[in-house]
């Protein structure tokens, strides 16, 4: 008897064994994600700065095509980290940093913002004092077959 199920456990864990491509595959995409921990009483102000600064950032990029999206998630249960934000690229070549990118991406910041530099250094500074990055991390979603 103990044969018997040894045998039929041996078949069936080997039946269970899942093959990348074959079972699953992850996408080409990839994220950014950046875990924040924002401060009792500030996540308003921050959401809020955020949308003046990181926001519009990533509002040229997704215009000039660097990334697919990006998002802010917050949870209104967690005491921290409290902030999630996410940055999704077309692949992992796409995330390679480069002058082309940086000098049309200023560019378009000067055209769009170029009056408010001062403000938005000043927001930007202030970041650090009701914030703290907790984690980065890339990662991409698992396409399952």
């Amino acid at each position: 008897m103990k044969k018997l199920i040894f045998s039929f456990s041996l078949i069936f864990s080997a039946l269970c064994f899942a093959e990348l491509y074959e079972d699953y595959e992850p996408s080409e995409q990839h994220t950014e994600l950046t875990v924040i921990s924002v401060q009792s009483n500030y996540l308003d102000d921050y959401l809020v700065n955020l949308k003046r600064t990181w926001i519009r950032g990533m509002e040229i990029q997704k215009d000039l095509g660097h990334i697919v999206d990006y998002g802010v998630w917050t949870s209104a249960s967690a005491n921290s980290p409290n902030v999630w934000l996410t940055v999704t690229y077309e692949n992992m070549g796409a995330m390679q940093p480069s002058e082309e990118k940086y000098d049309a991406v200023q560019a378009e910041w000067e055209k769009r913002y170029g009056d408010e530099d001062e403000v938005i250094d000043k927001i930007s500074k202030g970041y650090e004092e009701i914030r703290t990055m907790v984690d980065s991390q890339i990662i991409n979603k698992v396409i399952f077959k």
